[in-house]
């Protein structure tokens, strides 16, 4: 009978926490967009991007393209669970990490030399921007993309939180 009863608490509380992150996720635009006003009321200036924004992910008129070409780049490393994120210094534009070539030897080297969970640290890579298809499948099918950076070449990783011109700082 414990047993059961055990189970039946299990199931409600499952699904209390289910129905609270249905009805939490339709209210996230609203505190991003609260968050924006109180920053810009703090600071006096306007965020550069907001992680609203970077879930979009889609390609910006202005600033980071996919090429074919491998290049140099500077940015601000970051690893939330699994998902690697990478804010480039010269746009301010936040891309995410693809899991090949070197990502390995960068993401093992931020692992090894980070100080807190949350820190970004400056790194250098020799890879080129990607442009590949959203993974949330409903947006796949109506042609979305994401930009990614594939890492060719680990270069450097600094324990630098900040980049040089101030576009790119979290």
């Amino acid at each position: 009978m414990q047993s059961k009863l055990w189970r039946l608490a299990a199931s409600v509380i499952v699904v209390t926490g289910l129905t609270a992150c249905s009805s939490l996720s339709g209210m996230t635009d609203k505190v991003s967009q609260t968050w924006d006003k109180t920053w810009t009321g703090l600071t006096g200036k306007k965020q550069v991007q907001t992680q609203t924004a970077v879930k979009q992910a889609g390609p910006v008129s202005e600033g980071l393209k996919p090429s074919q070409e491998s290049g140099r780049w500077q940015g601000l490393y970051s690893l939330d669970g699994e998902t690697a994120r990478f804010q480039e210094c010269e746009s301010g534009q936040i891309i995410g990490v693809l899991p090949e070539g070197d990502s390995v030897l960068l993401e093992q080297a931020y692992l090894n030399t980070r100080s807190s969970a949350t820190v970004a640290m400056l790194a250098e890579v020799q890879g080129r921007v990607v442009e590949r298809a959203v993974a949330d499948p409903v947006l796949a099918r109506q042609g979305r993309k994401m930009l990614a950076l594939r890492v060719e070449r680990f270069v450097a990783l600094s324990s630098q939180a900040a980049c040089r011109n101030a576009k790119a700082n979290w």
